[in-house]
């Protein structure tokens, strides 16, 4: 094997999302070079401490008509403009990997960005025709992506996990981290615990389900008051019935807490897993959507790539 690919984390991701023109040499059928062209012209950014490590487009609209389409290819136009999506990566970060990877005599490394991934692989094509939200909370950190189409409109990067709340149990219960991580697993925010009902217990420290369900419930509020903060902030009119869409392995696996982020953010939680047999848990998503995408770019380049994602093709 001589390709390797590497997942970047939003912490180290950038995302860039314009308008790039293009003027045909005539009113006739686009065609894929003209897309590429259009997208490739647009991956004119000039940084010390970024590169650009992908492109995808969200939209595209042509002088003949007055609506906004998934792909344009076919349509007879003069000119095109497509709101397209690059994603950067810090140039630290791929130097980092670059180094390693070519130690060890891979010629080719791709670096594809997790949370992207993660929106093209979890939700089919018509689930992306509108914006969506997608929230994969990890063990530290925590990605929020919203996305449409192909392309991403915002990305934030969170420092804040599933080992937060262990360590707050810890930390308040004034229990070892081991038995708080049993804690975070046991917990069930539906129920209402005795008072003296014990959660979970080693040798020396007790952990009643009372008190972990109420510091649970402080973290989470933590979350959900970030996660309005970052939907605000994108400038997108989410209607009412939108929902936010959580995976990964900080909070997902957490019994209540999805009813309990619902309540607090003013709308539907949903959680999301992989479509893969066998691995359908959201402490998968990221893993399987990087090895969908990492399949799927051994075997294409990155123009045929998105040409596949345009017609709807399966990672």
């Amino acid at each position: 094997t001589k390709r390797v690919f590497v997942g970047a984390p939003a912490e180290f991701v950038a995302v860039v999302t314009k308008e790039v023109g293009i003027t045909l040499d005539r009113e006739r059928r686009v065609i894929d070079a003209d897309i590429e062209y259009l997208i490739k012209k647009g991956e004119n950014f000039k940084s010390d401490k970024y590169v650009v490590i992908g492109s995808s487009p969200v939209e595209f609209s042509i002088d003949t008509s007055d609506k906004t389409y998934r792909d344009v290819r076919g349509l007879t136009a003069k000119s095109v403009v497509g709101v397209v999506t690059y994603i950067l990566c810090e140039k630290s970060f791929v130097d980092m990997f670059d180094d390693v990877a070519s130690s060890l005599g891979f010629k080719e490394i791709k670096y594809v960005c997790t949370a992207w991934a993660e929106g093209l692989c979890l939700f089919e094509k018509e689930e992306r025709d509108e914006p969506y939200i997608l929230v994969d909370i990890g063990f530290i950190s925590s990605s929020v992506l919203i996305g449409r189409g192909e392309g991403v409109l915002d990305l934030k990067s969170i420092s804040l996990g599933g080992g937060h709340v262990s360590g707050d149990l810890c930390e308040a219960l004034d229990v070892s981290f081991d038995l708080a991580e049993k804690a975070r697993e046991l917990v069930d925010l539906n129920l209402n615990y005795a008072e003296d009902a014990i959660l979970v217990a080693d040798q020396e420290d007790v952990v009643y389900g009372t008190e972990a369900c109420e510091v649970v419930r402080c973290r989470l509020d933590d979350i959900a008051d970030i996660l309005k903060d970052v939907i605000d902030a994108s400038g997108i009119d989410f209607p009412s019935y939108t929902p936010v869409f959580i995976t990964g392995e900080g909070i997902a696996a957490i019994r209540g807490a999805k009813k309990y982020l619902s309540s607090q953010l003013g709308m539907n939680v949903e959680i999301v897993t992989p479509k893969v047999p066998g691995y359908a848990k959201p402490c998968n998503a990221s893993k399987i959507s990087l090895l969908q995408v990492a399949e799927s770019l051994s075997k294409f380049n990155f123009g045929t790539f998105v040409k596949r994602l345009f017609n709807g093709g399966k990672l």
